[in-house]
């Protein structure tokens, strides 16, 4: 069983939801800048899965997804990443490189260049904001590009964390750009003293909300 300093409460949920929506607009504004084109990006959902429960049902899923992972510096520690399913990866790829002036099917170099730096963006635009939310200044690494299944993915960004009976922040994240619906899912795990830490931040909010 989870205990209260790895567990979120509503507080914390409704904030990290917030986050989400205000995330979205400035996305999307900074894609737009990035393409020269409007992006149409939309968090329409969030959920938290038990860490177990996810491990549990990642066991013999076999479709190949592309990653960005990006670790999470300082007192909110924890591991982000923004994946799509192969298909949707090289749709995204393709529509950038069409906006830019370049060519359809993109040399490998070009295409793990783009995906980081739309991962980058949207990761960075979510993280700027939950920084604005909880008053901390939250560091980062630099992506990092993982291919595989959803199984290994795991493994590779989140390997110990998930391991402690944390939960899991499951965002899901639509990019539409020319009517193509890409679609792809942002995993964020914070380590239990950032858990804790975010839910103080959340009640500290609130009680100045209601002052």
């Amino acid at each position: 069983m989870a205990n209260n300093e790895t567990t979120l409460d509503n507080a914390c949920i409704d904030m990290l939801k917030e986050v989400g929506h205000i995330c979205t607009g400035n996305a999307t504004i900074a894609l737009g800048q990035v393409v020269n084109q409007r992006i149409e990006l939309n968090i329409p959902d969030l959920q938290l899965m038990d860490s177990e429960k996810v491990i549990d049902q990642l066991q013999g899923t076999q479709e190949v997804l592309v990653g960005v992972s990006i670790q999470l510096l300082g007192k909110l520690s924890g591991n982000v990443v923004l994946m799509f399913p192969e298909k949707s990866a090289y749709t995204l790829i393709d529509s950038i490189s069409q906006m830019r002036g370049g060519e359809i099917g993109s040399a490998t170099e070009y295409g793990v260049s783009t995906l980081k730096e739309i991962g980058n963006i949207v990761i960075s635009a979510y993280l700027a904001t939950l920084s604005t939310f909880t008053k901390s200044v939250i560091l980062h690494s630099t992506p990092n590009l993982i291919c595989g299944t959803l199984d290994t993915i795991f493994n590779v960004a989140f390997n110990k964390i998930v391991r402690e009976k944390t939960q899991i922040i499951l965002i899901e994240t639509f990019f539409d750009i020319n009517e193509k619906d890409i679609h792809g899912s942002f995993f964020l795990i914070f380590e239990p003293h950032a858990v804790k830490r975010l839910i103080d931040e959340s009640k500290a909010s609130g009680k100045d909300q209601n002052q």
